[in-house]
């Protein structure tokens, strides 16, 4: 009776033991904040670089955009927040590095704008880039999701 006993939890035991071992790891455990390490100057002329680190990849579906985020945007008396999403990196992509030279040479002196990267979803995406006006919009989708530290750039000269 106890052998039979034995004979039939062991198996189930096994089994359960050993799905639980290749189960992967929720999302939360498999990446720390932040997805992305981003790293600018603080002020800066009309140009001047961001190099974003990868540390975790989007997961198929999602891509994370570079933002810039511009508030006080527009003239006296109409200023308002502008979000202009930059190079996307969409899963499966090898490279874990992005250098890239930004151009603000249209800024105002002193205007600054945080930096920052957002995680978007397929709809997220088409919703985020169905509302853009001269490259940026006036409002984010709902739900997405911070992935990486923001930085400030004031632009302090020519």
């Amino acid at each position: 009776m106890i052998a039979a006993l034995i004979a039939a939890i062991v198996p189930a035991l096994a089994a359960f033991v050993l799905s639980v071992i290749d189960e992967p790891p929720p999302p939360s455990r498999k990446c720390r904040f932040p997805a992305v390490q981003l790293s600018a100057p603080d002020q800066a002329g009309s140009t001047f670089q961001t190099t974003a680190k990868l540390n975790c990849p989007p997961r198929a579906g999602t891509k994370y955009y570079l933002v810039a985020q511009l508030d006080n945007f527009g003239d006296p008396g109409t200023e308002h927040t502008v979000y202009c999403p930059r190079d996307p990196i969409a899963s499966g992509q090898d490279k874990k590095t992005y250098t890239t030279t930004r151009d603000i040479h249209e800024s105002k002196i002193h205007s600054k704008r945080a930096l920052y990267y957002l995680k978007v979803t397929t709809d997220q995406e088409q919703e985020l880039l169905a509302n853009l006006q001269d490259d940026c919009a006036f409002e984010l989708p709902a739900g997405v999701e911070t992935v990486s530290n923001s930085v400030t750039v004031e632009r302090a000269w020519k």
